[in-house]
């Protein structure tokens, strides 16, 4: 997938934030980096998004 600029990087993270129903800079760091990780592939950055929440979730609940 070709670089994405400024603006739809920006697009990309608010989009999946929204999807995700997420809040906070730390999600969008963990966005951006999954998704420069897995080259902006949205598929792919979904996947390994919802398995980092649960994890999360997982490990303030322990």
């Amino acid at each position: 997938m070709p670089e994405l600029d400024t603006e739809q990087q920006k697009a990309f993270i608010e989009e999946m934030m929204l999807k995700n129903e997420l809040k906070g800079a730390s999600k969008k760091r963990l966005i951006r980096f999954l998704a420069e990780k897995y080259q902006w592939d949205q598929q792919r950055v979904q996947f390994k998004l919802k398995r980092a929440i649960l994890a999360e979730r997982y490990a303030q609940s322990h």
